[in-house]
């Protein structure tokens, strides 16, 4: 426990917990509100500090900046790199969650919305369910081990007090969240397009049939056909964010190489 007596390496040590709590925190089954802030603290800690222990013994170095100035910098710069790459992680980690609010507009569950126990967010019923979808899926996958390997190796990578933002990052951005985008839609289209053709049908017979109440009729087969689209797409769409989610060693792979 040199870093508490040791000023030279409580620096060494800093950025490494920075960083650490940035891509703890972008998880959100890491970084739920029901655990209280001290232990979420306290994972950071540990957590970065087995890195630190590990990089130490395995004899990868990187030069501490000699004057305050450019410490001040260096720290600087990599809460920027590491908020940069958490809202990459976000970003990523959130596109179920799209397709799911897009699903409640379409069947009017929109106003039906639960606070999310992990964020604590309103999100609409299919949202909150494709949440937690996504995170079995996450951690079946053992995407949470890949993710803390990833952490390990971006020290690595990127060396602590060096973090330089590449003129790419801003596209690389762009292309994550259209990336994102477009799996939301993929898994919302059936269940879009089903609803769509409903309303213009149900616009069609209120034309050729004034007397007859479609709005009483047509709400509840919207939801019912939506309703049994989602079931009968379920396996698609486990499959689409599955695929989607093995992707995230490799945009987590990618963002660090544009921070070096």
């Amino acid at each position: 426990m040199d870093i508490f007596w040791n000023p030279e390496k409580f620096l060494e040590f800093l950025p490494v917990f920075i960083r650490t709590s940035f891509f703890i925190f972008a998880v959100p089954m890491f970084s739920s509100q029901v655990i209280v802030p001290i232990i979420r603290l306290g994972l950071s800690f540990s957590v970065a500090l087995a890195i630190y222990s590990g990089l130490s013994s395995s004899g990868i170095s990187y030069f501490l900046p000699l004057d305050l100035a450019s410490i001040i910098v260096g720290i600087l710069s990599e809460l920027f790199i590491s908020f940069l790459i958490f809202l990459i992680i976000r970003v990523f980690l959130t596109a179920p969650q799209l397709s799911g609010e897009a699903m409640s507009y379409q069947l009017g569950y929109g106003f039906m919305t639960i606070t999310n126990p992990f964020e604590e967010n309103p999100l609409s019923v299919i949202s909150e369910f494709f949440f937690f979808i996504s995170m079995v899926i996450f951690f079946v996958l053992d995407l949470h081990i890949g993710f803390l390997w990833g952490l390990k190796e971006s020290f690595k990578m990127v060396p602590p007090f060096y973090a330089v933002l590449n003129e790419r990052f801003p596209e690389f951005f762009n292309e994550k969240i259209s990336e994102s985008f477009a799996v939301s839609v993929q898994i919302a289209l059936p269940i879009l397009l089903a609803t769509f053709i409903v309303e213009i049908s149900t616009g069609i017979v209120s034309r050729t049939i004034p007397q007859f109440n479609i709005f009483v009729v047509g709400f509840p087969i919207k939801i019912l056909i939506g309703l049994f689209l989602l079931a009968f797409t379920f396996d698609r769409i486990a499959f689409l964010i599955g695929e989607f989610m093995k992707k995230f060693i490799e945009t987590l792979s990618d963002s660090l190489k544009l921070s070096m």
